[in-house]
This record gives C-alpha cells, sequence and structure tokens, in this order.
C-alpha cells in the first residue's frame, strides 16, 4: 500500500510538472473599427514558398517554377477552405474545411493532423501551437466563446481566454494574441506558456 501511495505521488508531481499553464503578462485594449472576422493577417509565404488558398483547393508555388494543386479533405460544392496559414517555418498549412473542420497538411497536400469541427479561426502561434476559438451562437450571435491553445501533435487544448467577453476570431503572432469582442474591442494579451 506504502508504494502505492509513494507511486501516485510521484505521478501526480510529475503530471504537475509537465502540464502546460499559460500565463497572460499583458493585456491591451482599443476600439476597433473594420471586419473582426476578416482582419487577421494570414501568412501564406515563406521564403522560397508561396500558397494560394482558391476556397476549394490550395496552389503551392515554389522557387523553381514547381507548382502543386491540392485539395487535402475533398470538399464538396457547398464547402470552401478558409482560415489557411502557412506555419512559421513553411513546412505545413492550417486550414478549416467549413464542413470538416481544422486540419494541418503537408505542402503535398497529405493530411498530419485532424483537430475536429469545434475549433474555428485558426492561427499558427509557433509550429507546435495553434490558437482557435471554441464558440455557439444561436445562429445569429455568439452566446458563448473562449480561446484555446491547441498542442498539434497530441490535439491537447489548453484555455487562454474562458470566463471574460465572448472573445472571438483570434490572430497569434508569437508572444501575441489578438481577439476581439463583439463590441468592437480588440484586446492584444501577451502569453507565456509555463511548465
Amino acid at each position: 500500500m506504502k508504494k502505492y501511495l509513494i507511486l501516485f505521488f510521484i505521478l501526480g508531481f510529475l503530471h504537475n510538472a509537465f502540464s502546460k499553464n499559460i500565463v497572460v503578462t499583458q493585456k491591451v485594449s482599443e476600439p476597433y473599427i473594420g471586419n473582426i472576422s476578416r482582419d487577421c493577417v494570414r501568412k501564406m509565404s515563406h521564403k522560397a514558398i508561396e500558397v494560394i488558398n482558391h476556397l476549394k483547393y490550395f496552389e503551392v508555388k515554389k522557387k523553381n517554377n514547381v507548382v502543386v494543386n491540392f485539395d487535402p479533405v475533398g470538399i464538396d460544392q457547398n464547402s470552401l477552405y478558409i482560415w489557411a496559414e502557412l506555419s512559421p517555418n513553411g513546412k505545413m498549412l492550417l486550414f478549416n474545411s467549413s464542413d470538416k473542420g481544422v486540419f494541418v497538411c503537408n505542402l503535398k497536400g497529405e493530411i498530419l493532423y485532424k483537430f475536429g469541427r469545434d475549433v474555428h479561426a485558426v492561427s499558427w502561434w509557433d509550429n507546435k501551437y495553434i490558437v482557435g476559438m471554441i464558440d455557439e451562437d444561436d445562429g445569429m450571435n455568439f452566446t458563448k466563446s473562449e480561446l484555446v491553445m491547441i498542442k498539434i501533435n497530441t490535439g491537447e487544448r489548453i484555455p487562454i481566454i474562458t470566463e471574460e467577453a465572448i472573445a472571438v476570431y483570434p490572430c497569434a503572432n508569437k508572444p501575441y494574441v489578438e481577439y476581439f469582442t463583439q463590441d468592437n474591442i480588440k484586446y492584444t494579451i501577451k502569453l507565456k506558456i509555463k511548465n
């Protein structure tokens, strides 16, 4: 019995020591005039690579004039690829298929990770994490929305903003995340991931 208690204590300590916590180290707000759902600048080029979102398929142009077109999840006629963004290292593409959810693929269109249909407005934090919103609506307006950071290789979701005003349309640029509220206030927060 004593061995199990010691093992339980050690496992609990290791879990707490290695679980991620996000700390907001700075927060600034300002009134915002614009389209909050479209004003996030999404990176679509890196060194010798350019990715073009044609809404029904992606086109990758490389320096040596090689062009690759792909439709990574085979969307139907009523769907679009939205919130697409190239990873900071230029090796992966993050996108949302309006009918199938959020994915990360390589630049050949091969799916590497899938995150489900409940995450929206995704943006790269760095090459290991993405930021998105998990929201609910009544058909006209958001009724609830929280911002989360997701570790791409495990799918682990770490809450960023959960209890404040409805936080929507995050845009990450490490160490900052911008997001908006429904009353057109833009917030910029500086984040730090702590072990």
